[in-house]
């Protein structure tokens, strides 16, 4: 490869890390061009954008801190993955794809301005959708809040009942008097 193609290469991934807020290294040694072309097609269709890339031109791609915590975690052969947005569904599509194909392997990747490596790219991919998380979230605030206002709104009801059985005792005893 000339240099000048070296080089446009670094400024096409330099221009995708900056689009990019996520990015996921993966390995794919032992998948056929068959099993890439459908693990691209999941990836495209799920928000995200692979590429199989040389080391050291994504290397010279990276800047600062990211390329010292990423640089571990580029052995053999290496796929990226640019996400914008949330990963969430591009790593639950990855991770279906791994169950199927046993040569996908999440390698690490740099995840809302952190490292991350491919364990905790697995924990992430087994998360729940943000939605549901948010569900679980509001339904975790609201629970106590409602029994709260139930508690608050039992006081005064049980005074009135109470009040109100009095009365209807002291009635039917008058009624009775009569």
């Amino acid at each position: 490869m000339r240099r000048d193609q070296k080089e446009q290469i670094v400024g096409d991934l330099q221009q995708s890390l900056q689009a990019a807020d996520n990015l996921i290294i993966s390995g794919y040694r032992g998948l056929t061009v068959k099993d890439m072309t459908e693990l691209r097609r999941t990836v495209t269709e799920a928000g995200g954008r692979m590429r199989v890339v040389k080391k050291t031109l994504l290397l010279r791609a990276l800047e600062g801190r990211e390329q010292a915590v990423l640089a571990g975690f580029m052995e053999g052969p290496i796929a990226v993955t640019f996400v914008s947005g949330d990963p969430t569904p591009v790593l639950k599509s990855m991770s279906a794809f791994a169950r199927g194909h046993e040569h996908l392997q999440f390698k690490g990747g740099w995840i809302e301005s952190q490292g991350v490596d491919g364990s905790q790219l697995v924990e992430i991919a087994s998360l729940p959708p943000r939605e549901e998380l948010l569900a679980i979230l509001l339904a975790s605030i609201q629970g106590p809040l409602a029994q709260f206002a139930a508690t608050l709104q039992a006081v005064p009801r049980d005074l009135v009942l109470t009040l109100q059985a009095l009365a209807d005792k002291q009635g039917g005893a008058a009624a009775a008097q009569a």
